[in-house]
């Protein structure tokens, strides 16, 4: 049988990953920050890696500010959660996500976007569960994960359709 993440572990990574969402989608730095350990690092495009408080300001700034009414209303979701050990004190999660998104200047509602999630969280000196490295994924221009066969795909990736 394959080693398992504790279930007490595994509610109160669940728990981080709903704050992180949270101070995400509210424009909470402070919040958001402190689900990350102090060197952890987020993997974003197109802020690329940002390591750090720094690093994590830097792409907090760029997803909420550079464009005016384009980050409000968001709601990250996670969905299919894999949490396996990782290391003496680590897990590993690996997680689809979508982003429901409330226009609000026209009130529209939508699905934004959509992709997976891979992340290393640890519990810390002070039994904190904290991200280390987030790395998202973002589906775009036909990056979707497929291990089946080729044949799936009715045009091939990359390919537009004539």
């Amino acid at each position: 049988m394959k080693p398992r993440v504790p279930l007490e572990d595994r509610v109160e990574i669940e728990e981080l990953m709903a704050r992180y969402c949270w101070a995400l989608d509210t424009g909470d730095f402070d919040g958001y920050a402190a689900t990350f350990a102090e060197d952890g690092w987020l993997a974003h495009w197109p802020q690329g890696k940002c390591v750090g408080r720094d690093g994590l300001k830097r792409a907090t700034d760029s997803l909420w500010y550079d464009r005016p009414n384009h980050y409000l209303g968001r709601q990250h979701r996670f969905s299919a959660v894999l949490m396996s050990p990782e290391g003496a004190d680590g897990v590993r999660i690996k997680a689809f996500w979508s982003i429901l998104q409330h226009d609000v200047v026209t009130h529209e509602n939508r699905v934004f976007g959509m992709g997976t999630w891979d992340t290393l969280a640890a519990k810390e000196a002070d039994g904190e569960w904290r991200f280390k490295s987030v790395d998202v994924d973002l589906w775009i221009e036909g990056n979707v994960p497929w291990v089946g066969e080729e044949r799936a795909w009715g045009t091939p990736p990359g390919q537009a359709v004539a």
